[in-house]
């Protein structure tokens, strides 16, 4: 939801060409080119990948220096980190006020297609009509029908998960807040229409969801997976909202783990529904 088009876009070609260039077994000349050379530079993806093994001593992370998905994969997040610390260095540690949509209209038509190119690249990356069909790559990404646990599990800890980010914001409100760094616009924006503000917090759990959980942490690891999630929110600003961040994805890759993708993105959804529908109680 916070990427520009036309990264979003080159992202999605260079997956494309890594993947197809792993299938066809070549030298990788196409991704090579779009890199700009860089995913030919063995020395920094062996460290790269010891740095990956290092940031998750808890788990087995699937990163392999060896293969052109992966190291295109990790060159785009790379390319990220650098943006959102441009982004904050550009904004002074400032939350941007002007980042969310300021009409219903507009935040409707964009957030659908942003969502699509984050499943593409998700499904591109796992390999969707080159080494795997439609099947395969839903189970590699996690997805499923949701089940009797996955509605439960995504309910309860998107709940706990929201009701948490509250009260870390209240409590450390001197420090800065998602509230008041870039989200009460969008809370102003959806509060008076409960369908809508459901249909955002769908699409952008679904689409985060399915990148971060079903894409990337499989491959790169619990902790740098919710690193890069909190990253993508730099128009917080260097606030308080931006670290709770990084806690609520560690959360959201918990339920990835022991459930589901789908588990993580019915959480994520509860968690970014829930403050719109408190907002509608009488004493709110």
């Amino acid at each position: 939801m916070h990427l520009s088009l036309p990264a979003l876009l080159y992202g999605l070609a260079l997956i494309l060409a890594a993947n197809y260039e792993w299938r066809a077994r070549d030298n990788g000349r196409l991704t090579a080119l779009l890199s700009l050379g860089l995913t030919q530079l063995d020395i920094l993806w062996t460290n790269v990948e010891q740095l990956v093994f290092r940031l998750n001593p808890f788990q087995q992370p699937r990163f392999d220096r060896r293969k052109p998905v992966h190291r295109a994969a990790a060159l785009l997040l790379l390319a990220q980190l650098s943006w959102s610390c441009w982004q904050l260095l550009s904004l002074g540690g400032a939350p941007e006020q002007t980042f969310f949509a300021t009409d219903l209209g507009s935040l409707l038509f964009n957030l659908p297609g942003v969502t699509f190119i984050y499943v593409m690249l998700s499904a591109l990356g796992a390999g969707w009509g080159l080494r795997r069909d439609w099947r395969g790559v839903a189970q590699r990404l996690g997805l499923r029908p949701p089940t009797h646990q996955d509605w439960v599990a995504g309910l309860v800890f998107g709940s706990l998960l929201s009701v948490g980010m509250m009260l870390a914001t209240l409590a450390l409100r001197s420090l800065g807040s998602a509230d008041a760094s870039g989200a009460r616009p969008l809370i102003h924006l959806l509060q008076e229409s409960l369908p809508a503000a459901l249909l955002v917090a769908t699409l952008a759990a679904a689409g985060e969801e399915i990148l971060f959980r079903g894409a990337l942490q499989p491959v790169f690891g619990l902790f740098v997976s919710s690193l890069f999630f909190a990253l993508i929110h730099a128009q917080y600003g260097l606030s308080v909202a931006l670290l709770v961040l990084f806690f609520v994805g560690l959360g959201f890759g918990m339920v990835r783990m022991r459930f589901s993708t789908t588990a993580a993105i019915i959480c994520h959804t509860t968690y970014n529904f829930l403050p719109f529908l408190l907002l509608r109680l009488p004493s709110a």
